[in-house]
């Protein structure tokens, strides 16, 4: 296998373009007998005369046509390469590929969107959104940068690593004006009267609300309505009788906006999404994808502050088995 250098095809097309060793070498900042070196190590190392020597100068062959042709391409291409670099270095170019659960998809988006276009835009940023186990095989394809998920969604594994993030504090809610907003604080089985909405549960929340609502072990849940966007389950609440799990992060600006109402319950346990942000261990992230984490983990927790004082803080509440 031959392994030309750059140098030696910088020489090579000095040569040709030139027609003189002279000129060339100037060119180059060599001296003649160092260019010519250069030429014919290159011809040695290839079998072929690439130039045809004279006194008035020098004509390429055949093959040195063929190979200032290829070679023209392949300083460019090396030129693009290198530049590429820096402009990946300074935020100038490459794209962050993101996963998003649903519960981090409502809080994240769209102001992960928004801050990171203005602040990087010339990167392209995509969004998958999905569930965590989905997600987390896209990952290992290196088809997303990194994720964001309940750590408890996806099994921990020497091949990821999982940052976790402060939990989320949630609660129940509902419309204003709904039923059993009028009956001050309410047990949790009171619940049960009405729809059930929620994104699709996996395992440990199953099991949570299957103690919460005392639920009989064989007994299913009886979701009226399942979707994975709680944009959508928000918009269902805000103009039915459905009940709705979720984190104050989530539905902060709609409390704010007094389209949701918590619930309040009597004794609550606290109950709490632990969202983390995951990527594959021992790979380098782009600059672009190291940025988009910080900005995520960033804004996760800007919306879990400005949630904390729209839930209850002062009840007395007990943590969740």
């Amino acid at each position: 296998m031959h392994e030309i250098n750059s140098r030696r095809l910088t020489h090579l097309i000095a040569l040709a373009e030139e027609g003189s060793f002279a000129r060339a070498a100037e060119r180059v900042h060599l001296s003649q007998p160092a260019l010519s070196r250069s030429i014919q190590a290159l011809e040695e190392e290839l079998g072929m005369k690439l130039f045809d020597r004279a006194a008035r100068g020098v004509a390429m062959t055949a093959a040195g046509r063929l190979l200032v042709e290829r070679a023209r391409r392949v300083l460019f291409e090396t030129r693009c390469l290198f530049r590429d670099v820096e402009l990946l270095k300074a935020h100038e170019l490459g794209e962050v590929r993101i996963g998003l659960g649903p519960y981090a998809a409502v809080v994240l988006l769209p102001d992960l969107l928004v801050e990171f276009s203005r602040r990087f835009p010339k990167i392209k940023i995509s969004i998958e959104l999905g569930e965590g186990d989905a997600l987390l095989t896209k990952l290992r394809a290196e088809q997303i940068d990194f994720l964001v998920t309940d750590r408890r969604v996806p099994p921990v594994t020497p091949d990821v690593t999982l940052q976790r993030l402060p939990r989320h504090d949630g609660a129940w809610f509902a419309r204003p004006g709904h039923p059993l907003l009028t009956r001050g604080a309410v047990p949790l089985a009171a619940l049960r009267e009405f729809p059930l909405v929620s994104v699709t549960l996996p395992a440990f929340m199953k099991d949570a609300l299957h103690r919460l609502l005392k639920y009989r072990a064989h007994e299913q849940i009886p979701l009226q309505v399942e979707c994975n966007d709680v944009a959508v389950l928000k918009d269902v609440v805000a103009q039915t009788d459905a009940v709705l799990f979720a984190t104050g992060s989530s539905v902060r600006r709609d409390l704010e906006a007094r389209r949701l109402a918590r619930i309040a319950l009597t004794n609550p346990p606290r109950l709490s999404l632990e969202f983390a942000l995951v990527y594959l261990a021992e790979r380098t992230s782009s600059p672009a994808a190291s940025s988009a984490l910080a900005l995520t983990e960033q804004i996760m927790d800007e919306a879990n502050h400005a949630a904390q004082h729209l839930l209850y803080a002062d009840s007395p509440t007990q943590d969740l088995p």
